[in-house]
C-alpha cells in the first residue's frame, strides 16, 4: 500500500486438496523438524544436513504429479475478487497498531548494544518482523518470490526468470550462513545420518503438500494470508494443526522412541548457555 505496488495475486480455488496439502505438508514439516523458512535457517546455523530438505522438497515436487496427476500440476488461477489491499484504511490501521506494540515491546524490554544485536540470536517476533518487511522490498523489487516457489515451477519445467530467482536463492541462503557463523552460541554441526535420513524424507513429504496445497510456509505466510487469500488460509490452518498435533505426540510418552532417536547437540561451553534463540536453538 505504501510503496504503491500491487503484487497481483491469483487465487487459488479454496478444495478440500487445500487442506489435504497442508496436512501432508505440516506433517513434512515435523518429520524435518523445520519449516521451508527454518530449513534454510538451520543451514545458516552449520546444520549442512538440512540442505537434503531442499533437495528433498525438489523430489517431492518431481514424484507428486505421478502420484496425483493433475492434483499436484493443474491448479486454475483467477483474480481474487477482494484482498486486503481493497481496504487500505484498516490495512494500515492495523500495520500501525503492529509496529506500536513492537516498538513499545522493544523499548520495554532489555537492550543491548548494536553488536550485541548482531551477534545474537533476535526474538522470534522481531525476527518475523524484519523478515516480512525485506519481504515486501524483495516483492517490490522482483516480484512474489520464494525458493519453494522457484523449486515447484523448475520441476515442472517453469524457467521463467530462472537467473534473477537463483540469485535472489543464493543470497537468501548466504546471509543465513554470514548470520548463523557470527551469532554466539552456534557451531558447525556435520550431517549425522538419522539427521540425513530425517532431513531427505521431510522434505520430500512436504514437496508432496507444495503441490497439492499448493503453496509453501514462506510463500502462503509472508504474502497469501497477509493479502487474504483463502486458499492460503486454509493451507496453513492444516499445516499449524498438523505441527501441532506432530509436536504434542513427540513430547508424550509414545513419542519418547523418536526422540531418543535424535543425535544429542554438541555440549555448549558456558560462554554459549543463553545465548541461543530462534535460529540457533534445538527444539526439545
Amino acid at each position: 500500500l505504501l510503496t504503491g505496488h500491487d503484487p497481483a495475486p491469483a487465487l487459488v480455488p479454496v478444495a478440500t486438496w487445500s487442506v489435504v496439502g497442508g496436512l501432508v505438508l505440516g506433517t513434512g514439516a515435523v518429520i524435518n523438524g523445520a519449516c521451508s523458512t527454518g530449513t534454510i535457517a538451520r543451514i545458516g546455523s552449520g546444520e549442512y544436513a538440512y540442505g537434503l530438505t531442499i533437495a528433498g522438497f525438489f523430489a517431492g515436487c518431481l514424484l507428486a504429479p505421478h502420484l496425483f496427476g493433475r492434483l499436484a500440476s493443474d491448479h486454475p488461477r483467477t483474480p481474487p475478487a477482494f484482498t486486503s489491499l481493497d481496504y487500505p484504511v484498516l490495512s494500515i490501521l492495523g500495520m500501525t497498531v503492529v509496529l506500536a506494540l513492537t516498538v513499545r515491546r522493544l523499548m520495554a524490554g532489555p537492550h543491548e548494544s548494536f553488536r550485541d544485536f548482531l551477534r545474537s540470536a533476535w526474538d522470534p517476533r522481531t525476527a518475523t518482523l524484519i523478515i516480512a518487511v525485506l519481504f515486501v522490498v524483495a516483492v517490490r523489487l522482483a516480484g512474489p518470490w520464494s525458493y519453494t516457489d522457484m523449486l515447484g515451477d523448475l520441476a515442472r519445467g517453469h524457467t521463467g526468470h530462472l537467473l534473477e530467482r537463483t540469485v535472489l536463492f543464493v543470497a537468501l541462503l548466504s546471509g543465513a550462513v554470514v548470520a548463523g557463523r557470527s551469532m554466539r552460541g552456534t557451531r558447525l554441526v556435520g550431517p549425522l545420518k538419522p539427521r540425513a535420513l530425517r532431513c531427505t524424507v521431510g522434505g520430500l513429504i512436504m514437496g508432496l503438500g507444495f503441490s497439492i496445497a499448493p503453496g509453501a510456509f514462506e510463500g502462503d505466510t509472508l504474502l497469501g494470508q497477509p493479502l487474504l487469500l483463502g486458499y492460503a488460509w486454509a493451507a496453513m490452518a492444516a499445516s499449524y494443526l498438523a505441527i501441532v498435533s506432530g509436536l504434542l505426540y513427540l513430547r508424550s510418552r509414545a513419542g519418547r522412541r523418536i526422540e531418543s532417536l535424535r543425535p544429542d547437540p554438541p555440549a555448549a561451553s558456558s560462554s554459549d548457555r543463553g545465548t541461543t534463540g530462534s535460529t540457533g536453538v534445538r527444539p526439545e
